[in-house]
């Protein structure tokens, strides 16, 4: 064959050459795999990195906004510290309107208030008697629907046409300046009016010949009202029915606990042919039938249904006591809508089912009964520490007794004034000298907005507290233009404008002063009253730095599980408030969330200037918690900010007392405080009895010297005080 290699040696050369050159490859192959799977890595701890950023930039983007908002409110002046806002209440003999209008039209005015947020809880039954109670107007060109600065009644949504928007950005300038889009067809503007008569942001004129149509606040407010007033006591009913083995609800539980219930009660709706509930599957939510039919299979039944339940019925009861094994099959034969209760709801709420049918469940305890408890005495305080010190109710006094010496604050619909007993009064010679706090509320004011009803309300309410952190009540007068109270003076000042001049505070003092209204409120609470307007403008502190709640202006005795009257201050609205659900105690634990956070924060957690804003952020149930709250801060908020009710911190089984367990509250001497034992975060300087430095100062009223115009006399309005 020749000197020259053999054919298996140059098969071998060329086989190991293949060889080595498929190592290389798959070496090159797994370099390039682990470069990949390299890449991977890094491109998701890139991501991951790149996530982390985003997270904290939105943190920083939103703390930004929270030392802003800050700084805004610090900003304010004497004259912006928020006014609350009240609605008259819901006429429960509203009579409902139907204005003809075209099917079209129907449809046009659904839409647009089912994509708006006060109609958001409003059920189908409702929008269809709201879109029957709209009425039209029509408008030529250049016509002003809404004028800047009016008072407004009405919410409009536009069938034809458009309007222009305009705002006057001060009120020296005459001139308005274009703002936003032309409302055109279908757009709907104005619906802070159906709330309460507040001043119109903005002037709408019609650029062309506009037809409109409107609801006003009456209208809105009786038919919301009346329909949810309705379903509060058909609720109430369902439950007090419902039979547990060989009890009825309504016959065991108190009116407080099926009202109760009845919060906690979620509406679910089902399709013909869903099934509901099934057989040997574990459950936890019991039923009441609202409206449609539901049938009952049972496995060694067949095929056919064991029973029909129909209207005001109920099933899966058992999930109440303990997850609950269903015994049954229920599937819908028809549309069904349901009222729900989820077990966990009804615990959180009440406790322990059986307890309560046993007559077993805990009352409060003693312990929690003391902080509800009277004052031992009437504090105000001495002379040299700024005021003076009664024991008991002070004798009526005559107003011409009184020597007025300065005005403390201006309201609405009067003022408050710092007087002094100019001489002997009742034969109790030890009171001459002393100052008091007159608040004088015009009659003429009270009568125009229809406030009687508030003004009685305030002096009975005021009447029966007392407690070391609520203003004292010491008697009413009257002449022919005011009612006059006269209460314990305290002249520390606001605890807002400490709080503006701070901007926030460290959470010591948050606790101490949000401890401080805990404690008032258990006896606020306790007596079955809603104080309604908890903000700093309405705590004031007394010269050695203690907190007391003042203005009981909205308050309301709670007697029939509910009340319907929208009132309060923006900034602390609940919700319940501003969808007009009915509301009870639950507001002042929504509005003590608020106070803490705004405390703490510097702002309010829902801050906007626009009023509607600020309803949209309340609504919407979003919290921005700012990265320096402390874990136990953190969830105080949340646990009082809750949306719905049945699952808010203090209307819980607990009521206050949870509250004062919370773990933010940990170690903090109750009794120290409620004794007067602490020492507050701050003492105001307060040098005498007269000394009102620590309040704004305020042009005298003219009426205080002259004689009274004629046309403010209401003598036909003389309640019994």
């Amino acid at each position: 064959m020749g000197s020259g290699a053999s054919t298996h040696e140059v098969m071998g050369t060329s086989s190991s050459s293949v060889v080595n050159e498929n190592v290389e490859n798959i070496n090159d192959l797994d370099e390039a795999r682990r470069e990949i799977l390299e890449l991977r890595q890094s491109l998701a701890e890139a991501q991951k990195e790149l996530t982390a950023l985003k997270r904290v930039s939105s943190e920083c983007e939103r703390e930004s906004k929270v030392r802003k908002n800050a700084e805004k409110a610090k900003a304010k002046k004497k004259n912006e510290a928020r006014a609350a806002v009240v609605a008259k209440a819901v006429d429960k003999d509203y009579v409902k309107k139907s204005i003809p209008k075209c099917d079209d039209v129907k449809k046009m005015i659904y839409q647009a208030i089912k994509a708006n947020m006060l109609f958001r809880s409003c059920t189908e039954e409702e929008l269809v008697d709201l879109v029957d109670a709209f009425a039209h107007q029509e408008f030529d060109a250049g016509s002003v629907v809404i004028q800047q600065g009016d008072g407004g009644e009405r919410f409009y949504v536009v069938e034809s046409g458009a309007l222009d928007i305009t705002v006057r950005m001060n009120e020296i300038s005459s001139d308005d300046v274009k703002v936003g889009v032309p409302y055109e067809s279908g757009a709907a503007f104005g619906e802070l009016a159906l709330m309460y008569g507040s001043k119109r942001a903005a002037t709408i004129r019609a650029k062309d010949k506009c037809r409109l149509w409107y609801i006003d606040r009456h209208d809105y407010r009786g038919i919301t009202g009346q329909h949810k007033l309705r379903r509060s006591k058909l609720h109430q009913d369902f439950l007090c029915k419902v039979q547990i083995g060989e009890k009825v609800l309504g016959n065991v539980l108190k009116k407080a606990d099926i009202n109760a219930m009845a919060l906690a009660l979620q509406h679910d709706t089902f399709k013909n042919g869903d099934v509901i509930v099934r057989e040997g599957e574990k459950g936890d939510i019991f039923y009441i039938i609202e409206s449609g039919t539901v049938d009952v299979f049972k496995k060694d039944s067949g095929d056919k249904p064991v029973a029909t339940l129909k209207k005001s019925q109920f099933f899966g009861e058992k999930a109440l006591f303990s997850e609950d094994v269903r015994q049954a099959t229920c599937i819908a034969s028809s549309d069904v809508h349901c009222l729900s209760l989820m077990r966990d709801d009804f615990v959180l709420m009440l406790g322990n089912l059986q307890d309560l049918l046993d007559g077993t469940a805990k009352e409060q305890t003693t312990d929690d009964n003391k902080y509800a408890s009277e004052s031992s005495e009437r504090e105000t305080l001495n002379d040299g520490d700024g005021g003076s010190k009664d024991s008991g109710q002070a004798t009526q006094f005559d107003i011409n007794d009184l020597v007025i010496k300065t005005t403390l604050g201006v309201g609405a619909f009067g003022r408050v004034k710092l007087v002094k007993l100019q001489k002997e009064n009742g034969g109790n010679k030890d009171k001459e000298g002393k100052t008091y706090a007159l608040k004088c509320l015009s009659k003429r004011s009270i009568v125009e907005n229809g406030l009687q009803e508030h003004v009685l309300n305030e002096k009975a309410i005021m009447s029966e507290l007392d407690h070391p952190f609520i203003l004292k009540y010491y008697g009413a007068m009257q002449d022919d233009k005011y009612i006059y109270f006269l209460l314990e003076v305290l002249l520390g000042g606001e605890l807002f404008k400490f709080l503006r001049a701070e901007t926030q505070f460290p959470e010591t003092w948050s606790r101490f002063y949000a401890a401080s209204v805990v404690l008032a409120f258990c006896q606020i609470h306790a007596r079955n009253i809603a104080y309604r307007d908890l903000k700093p403008e309405n705590l004031v502190m007394d010269a050695n730095g203690f907190l007391h709640i003042v203005d009981f202006g909205l308050a309301k005795k709670i007697e029939g599980g509910k009340t319907w009257t929208l009132c309060g201050t923006p900034d602390y609205l609940a919700p319940e408030v501003i969808l007009n659900e009915g509301h009870d105690m639950g507001v002042d634990y929504w509005a003590l969330g608020v106070l803490v956070y705004e405390m703490t924060a510097g702002s309010p957690p829902f801050y906007a200037d626009d009023p509607m804003e600020v309803y949209e952020k309340i609504l919407s149930g979003h919290i921005f918690i700012p990265a320096y709250f402390s874990r136990g801060l953190s969830d105080l908020v949340k646990k009082l900010l809750k949306t719905y009710q049945s699952k808010r911190l203090g209307k819980t089984k607990g009521g206050t007392s949870a509250v004062m367990k919370h773990k933010w509250f940990s170690g903090f001497d109750w009794d120290a405080l409620l004794e007067k034992r602490y020492n507050p975060p701050f003492k105001p300087k307060v040098k005498h009895a007269e000394d009102s430095s620590n309040f704004d100062e305020y042009p005298e009223d003219e009426d205080d010297e002259d004689e009274c115009d004629s046309n403010d006399i209401y003598p036909t309005w003389t309640p019994a005080l």
